[in-house]
């Protein structure tokens, strides 16, 4: 359930891409012995059908990564995962609407055995950068970092203490003029010049480290502004390495409910003098991030989040002086501006400065909507820019000369999940829709604002990628996925599901998946894939869908019809429809759910509810547990996975609850340990011994209430193990959750 502290350092895009990734690298290939196991035992060979759903991604051919744009002219460059140029990057050139590889695949491959030693199989998808000089690209094979030339074409290693190899390490920031960068070393961090010297280094401790934000520099690279986070305070979370005999103790810092929190300091470090200033602290506790910079940097931008996440404030902060003064404070008293989706992305988008070095836009839900406004650096909102009963996600861009901003946004009336990208004038009026086609859109802007790339899909449409034009011409398809490999295993894509919430009048939307050999003359049992976190949205919308998606799909074929929903209390719907279950998480989800499995039933005679189950991980743990002890007659089985509760981390409760101080029966009613005695059905937990984001100690005390109660149960222990179990741990927690319920609620009927 938790997040990593505050994530000052990179871009909610950068953090999604990189955790959807490594929940996918950990899906490894089953040994051969299971797949011939498979062919004599029919619950193996649906063990390992399901495990093949879940790894279907691994059937497309698609590029990940969003293409990168040269500074000019209008040209970008993409990995191509598909034909004619599998396996290499590609030039386009927007203008004329042409692209070449800037190396033939097979040259790549030569040219990387060459200087590996040895034949080398280019992954499917392989990142890379701009190099720092703009001259050609760099990008890192098995720790060596490699740089390709736009003129001779050529691959050649790098020093690796070059400042474009550095460039590549994780978490390194370059400056504007690209000619240093920031990054971190160990608890502190460096400067380093473009000759490949350390120009300034600060040391941190345990528990007070340094952290470069990806916003770090002022715009002439003169300035850096610089994390210290004073975690000493905080409470610890022990975790013990059980390997050898003699067990080893590490303590993570976890600020829980109602304890205290990490203290934010903010340094001003000018590396040509060497000074580094720490600013002034802010007031009480509170979640800080660097939100960029005025254009002519005279003053860095700074969101503070009050700890109950009722209060906003954009301070700004002189960093020669270190003076601060109030921007702009948003408040809420009767809910909260910020939570958890907030700390993890929204953060990013609140503040869009623009050129004109007076004015910013601001992103706000004082309307009811998330909405792009108009302020000034007196803190005067001089005007809301767009509005409408849908919300604005983000920012995308401004035209450098102009009053006109692009934004991605759910404005088309009966797709409210849709993400579309729209046009908007400063002045205000109406949006102008610029993606003709429906679904989820992820869009990069040119420099010059002129053209952006496009890459969309739907459920049942797979992406593709277009380079679309503010002068109205027709998209142009540069790339499409390639998802032939999924005919073998007959994937079709979910049912779409609408249905009304527990209070008979808000719309709800899920999905139900099936399995493929799915018969409607049969009776099938059921299960609710849970998360129903206050934060995130987890019902898929694109054609790959959500990790949530992929795990249910799976579980699909096993022999269940398996409901994904996002209930009220979730974003993206507006401020009412996520205020729902404001102060008192626990309590309207699971009727949700229960009320949409009811009304989905009604209508499909194969949906057997008399044989319900209920499954979540992280947050879906606690609702699972939820589920069956406060419908214990309508849940038959549960299995609840590294499940969190209200006395957790404060980042992720307090703001959707309110303080433990101001709200007790809230978190009173919210807890699942109160309600142990209801249960009736069978239940299985999960927890890893080394989880830092829901901690051990949430499934060591309902296990305690259990057997207080006299309840019996399952639990699984996985030593060592995170979050998520990894590597092998990971196909026997997935599988003995695929085996639970396959003894429980039986086969179809």
């Amino acid at each position: 359930m938790r997040p990593n502290p505050l994530l000052r350092s990179s871009t909610a895009a950068t953090q999604r891409r990189h955790i959807f990734r490594a929940a996918l690298l950990m899906l490894v290939l089953p040994p051969l012995s299971v797949r011939a196991a498979a062919q004599e035992d029919p619950l193996q060979a649906r063990l390992e059908l399901s495990e093949q759903y879940l790894r279907m991604y691994e059937r497309i051919s698609d590029t990940l990564d969003p293409p990168q744009w040269l500074a000019d002219p209008d040209r970008f460059i993409y990995w191509s995962a598909v034909e004619p140029h599998r396996g290499t990057w590609v030039l386009v050139d927007a203008q004329r609407r042409t692209k070449e590889p800037l190396l033939a695949s097979e040259a790549l491959r030569a040219q990387l055995a060459q200087l590996l030693g040895k034949e080398f199989q280019v992954p499917r998808n392989l990142g890379f950068m701009i190099a720092p000089d703009r001259q050609g690209i760099i990008f890192q094979i098995n720790d060596q970092p490699l740089a390709l030339g736009f003129r001779d074409r050529r691959v050649v290693p790098l020093a690796r203490t070059a400042l474009a190899a550095l460039a590549l390490s994780e978490g390194s920031i370059l400056s504007p003029d690209r000619q240093a960068l920031a990054a971190p070393r160990g608890t502190g961090f460096a400067v380093i010049g473009s000759d490949g010297r350390t120009v300034l280094e600060r040391s941190g401790e345990e528990y007070y480290g340094w952290q470069v934000p990806e916003r770090a520099w002022s715009p002439s690279g003169r300035f850096l502004m610089v994390w210290r986070n004073d975690e000493r305070g905080v409470h610890k979370l022990p975790i013990v390495d059980y390997t050898t005999a003699r067990e080893r103790l590490t303590l993570v810092p976890y600020a829980k409910t109602g304890t205290p929190l990490a203290r934010p300091e903010l340094y001003a470090v000018e590396p040509a003098s060497g000074q580094v200033v720490r600013m002034p602290p802010g007031e009480g506790e509170t979640y800080d991030w660097l939100a960029g910079w005025r254009p002519d940097g005279s003053e860095a931008l700074v969101l503070r989040l009050s700890r109950s996440g009722k209060r906003l404030d954009l301070v700004a902060v002189e960093p020669k002086s270190g003076r601060t003064r109030l921007v702009l404070r948003e408040e809420r008293p009767e809910s909260f501006v910020g939570a958890l989706d907030f700390a993890t992305e929204l953060w990013a988008q609140q503040v869009t400065p623009l050129a004109d070095n007076r004015h910013f836009l601001w992103m706000s839900e004082r309307d009811g909507w998330r909405h792009v406004y108009l302020a000034d650096y007196t803190g005067k909102i001089e005007r809301q820019v767009t509005r409408g009963n849908f919300p604005v996600h983000r920012v995308i861009g401004v035209v450098p000369k102009g009053g006109t901003i692009f934004v991605l946004a759910s404005a088309e009336r009966g797709a409210p999940y849709d993400q579309l990208l729209y046009r908007a004038e400063l002045g205000g009026g109406g949006l102008t829709r610029l993606s003709p086609e429906p679904g989820i859109h992820r869009v990069t802007l040119a420099p010059s604002g002129r053209y952006f790339t496009d890459a969309h899909s739907t459920r049942v449409q797979p992406r593709v990628w277009d380079l679309g034009s503010m002068d109205g011409q027709a998209p142009w398809r540069y790339a499409q996925a390639d998802v032939s490999g999924l005919a073998e295993l007959r994937y079709a894509p979910p049912e779409p599901l609408t249905v009304r919430a527990a209070d008979g009048t808000t719309q709800l939307y899920g999905v139900l998946y099936k399995p493929r050999d799915f018969d409607s003359r049969k009776r099938y049992p059921v299960l609710d894939f849970i998360y129903a976190g206050p934060f995130i949205t987890v019902v898929p919308w694109s054609f790959v869908g959500t990790p949530h998606g992929l795990m249910a799909g799976s579980l699909a074929q096993m022999g269940f019809v398996v409901m994904v929903l996002d209930a009220r209390g979730t974003p993206g719907r507006g401020k009412a429809f996520q205020d729902a279950n404001y102060g008192r998480v626990g309590q309207t989800e699971i009727p949700d759910h229960v009320a949409a499995l009811k009304q989905a039933a009604a209508t499909r005679s194969y949906m057997d509810l008399s044989r319900a189950g209920i499954y979540g991980h992280s947050w879906g743990g606690y609702f699972a547990l939820r589920g069956m002890l406060t419908e214990p007659g309508f849940f038959r089985a549960g299995y609840a996975a590294a499940p969190g509760a209200l006395e957790e981390e404060a980042i992720i409760n307090e703001p959707n609850l309110g303080l433990p101080s101001d709200n007790p029966a809230g978190y009173q009613a919210g807890s699942n340990v109160a309600l142990a005695a209801n249960l009736r059905g069978a239940l299985k937990l999960m927890h890893g011994t080394s989880d830092v984001n829901a901690s051990l100690s949430t499934t060591m005390r309902m296990t305690a209430a259990l057997i207080s109660a006299g309840k019996r149960f399952e639990l699984l222990i996985m030593p060592g193990e995170p979050h998520g179990p990894r590597g092998p741990a990971r196909r026997y927690y997935l599988d003995d959750v695929r085996r639970f319920f396959v003894r429980e609620l039986g086969a179809a009927q």
